[in-house]
Protein backbone atom coordinates (compact mmCIF):
# COMPACT_ATOMS: atom_id res chain seq x y z
CA UNK A 1 0.00 0.00 0.00
CA UNK A 2 2.82 2.38 0.65
CA UNK A 3 3.46 2.16 -3.23
CA UNK A 4 0.31 3.87 -3.66
CA UNK A 5 0.45 6.17 -1.50
CA UNK A 6 4.50 7.07 -3.07
CA UNK A 7 2.61 7.39 -6.39
CA UNK A 8 0.07 9.68 -5.65
CA UNK A 9 2.04 12.19 -3.77
CA UNK A 10 5.12 12.07 -6.49
CA UNK A 11 2.39 12.81 -8.96
CA UNK A 12 0.77 15.37 -7.08
CA UNK A 13 4.30 17.38 -6.51
CA UNK A 14 4.97 16.89 -9.63
CA UNK A 15 1.61 18.19 -11.62
CA UNK A 16 1.41 21.37 -9.69
CA UNK A 17 3.96 23.73 -8.12
CA UNK A 18 1.81 26.94 -7.19
CA UNK A 19 1.60 27.70 -4.01
CA UNK A 20 -1.91 29.48 -4.49
CA UNK A 21 -4.51 28.42 -7.09
CA UNK A 22 -3.87 24.79 -7.23
CA UNK A 23 -4.87 23.29 -10.35
CA UNK A 24 -6.97 20.50 -8.82
CA UNK A 25 -8.31 18.70 -12.06
CA UNK A 26 -4.29 18.56 -12.97
CA UNK A 27 -3.19 16.68 -9.90
CA UNK A 28 -6.23 14.66 -10.07
CA UNK A 29 -5.67 13.77 -13.79
CA UNK A 30 -1.34 13.23 -12.56
CA UNK A 31 -2.69 10.87 -9.94
CA UNK A 32 -4.61 8.44 -12.41
CA UNK A 33 -1.86 8.63 -14.88
CA UNK A 34 0.95 7.42 -11.97
CA UNK A 35 -1.75 4.91 -10.86
CA UNK A 36 -2.00 3.37 -14.46
CA UNK A 37 2.10 3.25 -14.66
CA UNK A 38 2.15 1.49 -11.69
CA UNK A 39 -0.30 -0.98 -12.85
CA UNK A 40 -3.43 -0.13 -10.39
CA UNK A 41 -7.06 1.15 -11.56
CA UNK A 42 -9.73 3.11 -10.15
CA UNK A 43 -12.99 1.04 -9.93
CA UNK A 44 -15.86 1.18 -8.21
CA UNK A 45 -16.64 -1.18 -4.75
CA UNK A 46 -19.91 -2.63 -5.81
CA UNK A 47 -19.37 -4.08 -10.27
CA UNK A 48 -21.48 -2.40 -12.79
CA UNK A 49 -23.75 -4.49 -14.82
CA UNK A 50 -21.50 -4.22 -17.42
CA UNK A 51 -18.72 -5.24 -15.18
CA UNK A 52 -20.16 -8.43 -14.70
CA UNK A 53 -21.14 -9.46 -18.42
CA UNK A 54 -17.71 -8.79 -19.20
CA UNK A 55 -16.62 -11.18 -16.14
CA UNK A 56 -19.14 -13.60 -17.60
CA UNK A 57 -18.15 -13.62 -21.05
CA UNK A 58 -14.48 -13.75 -20.65
CA UNK A 59 -15.23 -17.06 -19.18
CA UNK A 60 -15.85 -20.27 -22.00
CA UNK A 61 -16.68 -23.57 -21.33
CA UNK A 62 -14.29 -26.08 -20.14
CA UNK A 63 -12.66 -26.87 -16.85
CA UNK A 64 -10.32 -24.20 -15.24
CA UNK A 65 -8.67 -23.94 -11.69
CA UNK A 66 -10.16 -21.98 -9.03
CA UNK A 67 -7.57 -19.01 -8.99
CA UNK A 68 -7.54 -19.31 -13.05
CA UNK A 69 -11.17 -18.72 -13.17
CA UNK A 70 -10.68 -15.75 -10.21
CA UNK A 71 -7.88 -13.96 -12.09
CA UNK A 72 -9.76 -14.10 -15.74
CA UNK A 73 -12.86 -12.59 -14.30
CA UNK A 74 -10.60 -9.97 -12.51
CA UNK A 75 -9.32 -8.84 -15.09
CA UNK A 76 -12.50 -8.38 -17.24
CA UNK A 77 -14.61 -6.97 -14.65
CA UNK A 78 -11.52 -4.40 -13.73
CA UNK A 79 -11.18 -3.78 -17.36
CA UNK A 80 -14.74 -2.62 -18.07
CA UNK A 81 -15.39 -0.33 -14.51
CA UNK A 82 -12.78 1.44 -16.24
CA UNK A 83 -14.36 2.28 -19.23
Amino acid sequence: MAAIKTAIAQAIKKADRSWFNEDYDKQARAVLQALTREGYAVVPLEPAPEAIEAGKEAMQAGRYRPADVLKQLYRAMVEAGRL
